[in-house]
């Protein structure tokens, strides 16, 4: 059997390596970890902007996120906790829902459906790029509840809910705030 300071040693320096050499890798982030094997890895490498990699900083997931966010939404739902033609508003306080979709002078907030978030047709814009842009220039952690917040008082819909698909996080931001509910 190989030793595992030696096994994790190799994993670390093979990684770095292949971030150092890479044109199209700016920075990556490695995990390993098994209880069963007893090993326990956790690197980065890279920058992102002026900033050095750090195995601890915070990271988003994206897109897979997503995909946890729609199955324990159809959990919540088998178990009878929600439904996907609950209106949001059930859910979320007064304050965030406040003119959170206004759409050609019309307040539409109160008719957003949990199947319009994870259909990605709520009307809602995106917060994620626009964000990180101004994040980028002052760094801060920010929770999601700031982020749509933030979404709702610099961004406009950009259509009725249930009328047109458009990809944003702002979607899911929503449903984990739903589920902290």
């Amino acid at each position: 059997m190989m030793d595992r300071a030696i096994v994790a040693s190799t994993i670390e320096s093979r990684f770095r390596k292949k971030v150092q050499n890479s044109e199209k890798i700016k920075s990556a982030y490695l995990l390993v970890h098994s209880d069963k094997l007893n090993i326990h890895l956790n690197v980065a490498e890279g920058k992102t902007g002026s900033m050095d990699a750090h195995p601890n900083q915070p990271l988003h997931l994206a897109s897979v996120g997503k995909l946890f966010t729609a199955t324990i939404t159809g959990i919540l739902r088998d178990k009878g906790e929600l439904d996907f033609e609950d209106k949001i508003s059930k859910y979320l306080d007064r304050e965030l829902m406040g003119q959170l979709h206004v759409y050609k002078e019309r307040d539409y907030s109160d008719e957003i459906k949990i199947s319009h978030l994870l259909k990605q047709t709520s009307g809602l814009n995106d917060v994620f790029y626009k964000l990180y842009e101004k994040l980028l220039k002052e760094p801060q952690v920010i929770s999601p509840l700031k982020a749509v917040c933030w979404g709702k008082e610099n961004l406009k819909p950009f259509a009725e809910p249930g009328k047109k698909h458009f990809y944003t996080d702002t979607n899911y931001y929503l449903m984990g705030l739903i589920f902290d509910s």
